[in-house]
């Protein structure tokens, strides 16, 4: 990820900008994260205050940058220019292989809005990162997270049991996959590199 120039991390579909996330984003990634039907299923706490908000950008979104082992995108309307969620591919460059992962807010739901992204982050990982196999999970109660999934054509692989343990519990998951040999095909209408 070092090696790549910053103008090739930014990506377009039709209706959204993904963009590498700056501190001055912490305020609309606030009033996401601090929604806790935004976080039912996400492996991280709601955000009670700004100032987590903050710790989450120093500690993970800039250190991934710092490391160069992924990138987490801003996911930005177009029409309204606000930051509506993040979808990040986390990497293990040994193995060619990245780990897609994805939020958003909750008045964006429903809307085809994180298939554009995850298409978008999918089409990245293989055509400019080289990536053999792009993977995700999501909570087994997560029915939303697995029609993306699916949508974007990746294939459900099993269920791994005990895979997570937060927020006191064990979290079983569904684990799905794509990889470079598999067709994958994105219209050229809707997005772009």
């Amino acid at each position: 990820m070092l090696d790549i120039p910053d103008q090739l991390l930014t990506l377009q579909t039709k209706r959204l900008i993904l963009r590498k996330i700056a501190i001055a984003d912490a305020a609309d990634i606030f009033a996401y994260a601090s929604d806790p039907e935004v976080t039912t299923h996400t492996s991280w706490a709601t955000h009670r205050s700004i100032d987590d908000t903050y710790e989450y950008l120093n500690n993970f979104v800039f250190e991934l940058y710092r490391s160069g082992n992924g990138i987490d995108w801003g996911i930005v309307e177009k029409e309204s220019g606000k930051l509506i969620g993040t979808c990040g591919l986390y990497i293990v460059p040994i193995h060619k292989r990245g780990t897609l992962g994805y939020t958003l807010a909750k008045n964006y739901w429903g809307q085809g809005l994180m298939t554009e992204a995850a298409t978008m982050a999918i089409a990245f990982g293989f055509h400019v990162m080289q990536l053999q196999r792009i993977q995700a999970i999501c909570n087994i109660d997560n029915l939303a997270s697995a029609k993306v999934l699916e949508k974007i054509g990746m294939q459900f692989e099993g269920i791994v049991h005990n895979y997570v343990f937060y927020k006191e519990k064990s979290w079983n998951m569904k684990m799905y996959t794509i990889a470079r040999s598999d067709t994958f095909l994105i219209n050229s209408n809707q997005t772009r590199i």
